[in-house]
C-alpha cells in the first residue's frame, strides 16, 4: 500500500511539474513574438486614422474589362449549350435564360463595385476642390 501511495505521489509530482514549464523564457513559442518588427501607420496627410479602411481602386477602364469578359465568358457558355446536338430545345432555352440571368447577376455586381462610396478612383482629391487654378479661394 505504502509503494503505490509512493508511486501514485511521484507521478502526481512529475506531471504537475512538467505542466508548469509552459511558457517560460526558453520556450519557443513564447519567443516567437519577441523579434517581430514594430510598424507605425500614420494617416494624418489622409483625413485621420481609419481614414482609408476598406477603400478601393477599381477604374472604368477596370471596369470595362470585367464587363467584357464577362460577357465573353457566358457568350461562349450560351453557345455551347446551342451546339449540343442531343440535348432538347426546351432544355436548351431553360439553360440559356439561367446563364443570362447570372451574367447579368455578375455584371450587376461589378456596376454597384464600380459605383460604391467606397471605390476611390472615380473622386478628386479634395484638398484642391476649394481652389482655383492660381491656388486662390
Amino acid at each position: 500500500m505504502k509503494k503505490t501511495l509512493t508511486l501514485f505521489a511521484m507521478l502526481a509530482m512529475i506531471s504537475s511539474a512538467t505542466f508548469a514549464q509552459h511558457n517560460q523564457p526558453g520556450n519557443r513559442d513564447y519567443d516567437n513574438n519577441r523579434n517581430r518588427d514594430v510598424v507605425v501607420n500614420n494617416d494624418r496627410d489622409r483625413g485621420g486614422p481609419g481614414y482609408g479602411k476598406g477603400t478601393y481602386y477599381f477604374t472604368a477602364r477596370e471596369k470595362d474589362m470585367a464587363i467584357n469578359s464577362i460577357n465573353r465568358d457566358y457568350f461562349r457558355k450560351m453557345e455551347s449549350v446551342k451546339n449540343k446536338f442531343f440535348v432538347n430545345r426546351y432544355k436548351k432555352e431553360q439553360k440559356i435564360y439561367s446563364l443570362q440571368i447570372q451574367r447579368d447577376a455578375e455584371l450587376r455586381s461589378v456596376i454597384e463595385k464600380f459605383n460604391d462610396r467606397r471605390n476611390q478612383a472615380n473622386r478628386r482629391d479634395q484638398r484642391f476642390d476649394k481652389y482655383d487654378n492660381k491656388g486662390r479661394w
